[in-house]
Order: C-alpha cells, then sequence, then structure tokens
C-alpha cells in the first residue's frame, strides 16, 4: 500500500475468547505489517482485554442496531480515520452498514456464525450488498454458507482458516502452575474451554461421561456463560465431578491444556474450533463430534464420533482413557499437525484481504481460494 491505513474493529461479543481472541491475533498481524488498528466492542470487559493486549481500544453501543449506535460508530470511525472496518456478527454487520451512510470506509465480514443457515432477513440481505469482501475461517464454513446464502456469492470471498501462536505448546511448568493455582495438583481431568452456552452442548459431554459410571474422571470446563448453574445441577445428577473455572486467563491456557489427560469437544456446528487447534497445538489428544469445521482442523490427528451419540463418544472416552500409549501418540500427532496452522500466514493473508478492500472504491478482485494453511481433511 502507499500508506499505513487505519483498521478497525467492531465486536458485540459479551464475554472474552472467540471474536476476541481472533481479532487481537488479526490485529497484531496489521501492526506488525505498518497499518494500525483501533479496537471497538459493546463490552466492558472486551474492551478492557484489547487494552491489556498492548491495542488500542474503547466502548460503542452495539445493543442496539439502530441509527442513534450507528451515529456513535460512525463517529468513532471518523476519530481514527479509518480506513477499514472488520466485524463478524450479523448484528455489526448491520449497524456497520448504517454507519457506511454516515462515513466511507471498506467494510469486511468475517463470516464466523455458528448456525445452520446465514441470516436471511431483509436488513442483513441489504446490509450486505455494503460489504467490500468475505472471509471464511474454514472450507466447511464457506461451502455451508455459500450453498445456503445465494446473496453471500454476490460478494468477493476468501477462506483464511485460523492460526495458533508459539504460547500455545506443550509446557509442563505452566501445567504445574495451572494446577497449583485452581487445586488441580495430582488429579487427573478432561478438558473443555468454551462459553457456557448451548452452542458448546456441554450437556451432551456430561451425558456421555455418565456412561463411564464411577470410572467417569473430573471434567474440568474454562469459561462462563448462563448455564452454569444448570451444568452444576445436571453432573449432581449424574453424580459426576465437575469443575467450572469461569474465564481464565488466557496466559493460563496453555497450563489447563498441557495438564489435561485429553482435550474433549462437543460443539455441533463449528466455523472452525479455534480451543480444539490450541488444545492439538499443547500435544493433547482430541475427542470431538465430528460436527462443522472440526473434522477439517483434526483430520486424523485425533478421535471423532457422530454428532449425536453420545454412547459413542463416552465407549471411544472410555478406551482413549485406558490406553495412555494412545493419548501419547495422539498428542504428538495433534501437536505436528497443529503446526500447519500458522499464525504468521493468517495474518499476512489478512494484511493482504484488507489491503486489497481499501485499494479501491469499488469492490476488489479478491481470490477465491484459501490463503494461509488449508490442511486436508
Amino acid at each position: 500500500m502507499a500508506r499505513p491505513l487505519s483498521i478497525a474493529f467492531l465486536t458485540s461479543a459479551r464475554t472474552w475468547r472467540g471474536s476476541g481472541v481472533s481479532f487481537s491475533n488479526i490485529a497484531h498481524g496489521l501492526l506488525a505489517a505498518g497499518h494500525r488498528v483501533h479496537m471497538l466492542a459493546g463490552e466492558t470487559a472486551v474492551v478492557e482485554e484489547f487494552l491489556r493486549r498492548g491495542l488500542p481500544a474503547n466502548p460503542v453501543p452495539t445493543a442496539d442496531t439502530g441509527l442513534r449506535a450507528a451515529r456513535v460508530l460512525a463517529q468513532s470511525l471518523r476519530t481514527v480515520q479509518a480506513d477499514c472496518l472488520m466485524v463478524d456478527r450479523p448484528r455489526d454487520l448491520r449497524l456497520g452498514a448504517l454507519a457506511l451512510m454516515l462515513h466511507p470506509f471498506a467494510l469486511i465480514n468475517r463470516y464466523n456464525l455458528s448456525r445452520e443457515s446465514p441470516p436471511k432477513d431483509l436488513l442483513s440481505r441489504l446490509a450486505y450488498r455494503s460489504v467490500r469482501a468475505t472471509i471464511f475461517v474454514s472450507e466447511t464454513n464457506a461451502r455451508r454458507a455459500l450453498g445456503r446464502a445465494r446473496y453471500l456469492r454476490r460478494r468477493p470471498y476468501r477462506v483464511i482458516p485460523e492460526g495458533v501462536g508459539p504460547e500455545f505448546h506443550p509446557d509442563s511448568r505452566a501445567a504445574e502452575a495451572f494446577c497449583a493455582r485452581y487445586g488441580l495438583v495430582n488429579q487427573q481431568f478432561l478438558l473443555a474451554v468454551g462459553s457456557l452456552t448451548a452452542d458448546k452442548r456441554y450437556e451432551f459431554l456430561l451425558d456421555s461421561l455418565s456412561r463411564l459410571g464411577a470410572d467417569a474422571p473430573l471434567l474440568v470446563i474454562c469459561g462462563a456463560g448462563a448455564l452454569a448453574e444448570r451444568l452444576q445441577s445436571q453432573a449432581a445428577a449424574l453424580q459426576l465431578k465437575l469443575r467450572l473455572l469461569g474465564l481464565v486467563a488466557p496466559e493460563l491456557l496453555p497450563g489447563a491444556y498441557s495438564a489435561a489427560m485429553a482435550f474433549v469437544h462437543a460443539g455441533e456446528i463449528e466455523t472452525f474450533g479455534l480451543s480444539v487447534l490450541e488444545a492439538m497445538a499443547c500435544g493433547r489428544p482430541v475427542l470431538a463430534v465430528a460436527g462443522g469445521a472440526v473434522p477439517e482442523v483434526v483430520g486424523q490427528a485425533g478421535l471423532l464420533t457422530p454428532v449425536n451419540d453420545p454412547e459413542a463418544f463416552g465407549r471411544t472416552l472410555q478406551a482413549l482413557l485406558a490406553d495412555p500409549q494412545q493419548r501419547a501418540s495422539l498428542g504428538r500427532a495433534a501437536h505436528q499437525r497443529a503446526q500447519l496452522f500458522s499464525l504468521e500466514l493468517m495474518q499476512r493473508a489478512y494484511a493482504e484481504v484488507v489491503e486489497l478492500a481499501c485499494s479501491s472504491a469499488t469492490h476488489p478482485p479478491l481470490p477465491v481460494h484459501a490463503a494461509a494453511a488449508a490442511p486436508d481433511p
């Protein structure tokens, strides 16, 4: 580019993880490429985490997607002289499209919606006319969305898988520190990571664990959300051991992964599965349901069971726990495969898309292919 760009990110995420982690990684890559970034979020906790990660950030109203909120967003974008705004939620896309009527910028939609079909309401379809480019986070995500919403095909798109940074690696010292901090010393446990929301299907995990009877190990979940009380009640009724740690500081997650016997995941409609990749990078054996893009991430380096078969999940888990050699072998394979998902390549690909999107007042000739690592399933 002839000059550094100013790129803003908007997220209405209620808690850290998900959008926050990905946007943070993308933003640091753009900074390294010589551009400026600014993070806009609806929740104070998300703003604070962006700031803690060394990124300029401030709050904007996202609960409302009306003209008043659009004016505030447009003013924020005007203040930072934004050339581009990146969003990854339908709500934020609609808000960004409204703000575009008040301040010119290139609107990029990072499609990361964990549901069967894209939104088809009139407002979303109209908002999509303002999109300069779409980024899908997996081939699976792209196929599903493009196949179910023709209007998405009317804009240039690109597939850029998530990447994992060097902080995620097998780390025995971090594992010891994590266990000491949370009272898990000398305890064997399974780990799950993600917000306590219905799409993560923790109830399925507990149902599967109950098939192991008295041999069921402790399940530790790093994440917060509205389902905490319900999950505790279900675990008590099934006589299962469950620890809900709430939001765990990002720097402690490599230790959490490294300390676990295995990582378990039950999300049915995953656009990617970042926590699965992080666990793999830390050398953990992964057992997941074959939902969404998870098979694309895991490949042959983990164990997959049918999406709605808790008996098969429990049976496979029981065999895995009884076989330390298989766990070690899968952990090594997972660590090796995770290296294919390069954070550096991901960041370069995003920089290229942003620069192309901002290089023309019309829709740019965006390459339609996976630019970063795109391993075979």
